[in-house]
């Protein structure tokens, strides 16, 4: 495992550190982790969102008609 260090605003770190008290989390390497996990995922979201508007942009946009359309083009993702 890869170890960093981080800079933070003392209230944001008092909250984080709130959090691993109160049994949330294991520890405060686990609430960052499990935080960076959630912001990439719903990060994927986001790309996903963009790279549509780009392609209906460009037009490149695909219909999507079927729920079999739909299943293929989730797997090619």
């Amino acid at each position: 495992m890869t170890t960093i260090n981080i800079s933070l605003p003392i209230q944001l770190k008092s909250d984080a550190e709130l959090l691993v008290e109160n049994g949330l989390y294991v520890s405060f390497s686990d609430l960052v982790r499990d935080s960076i996990r959630k912001l990439i995922s719903d990060a994927k979201y986001d790309l996903l969102y963009l790279r549509t508007k780009r392609d209906y942009k460009n037009g490149k946009a695909t219909v999507l008609k079927t729920q079999k359309d739909i299943d293929d083009y989730f797997k090619k993702l």
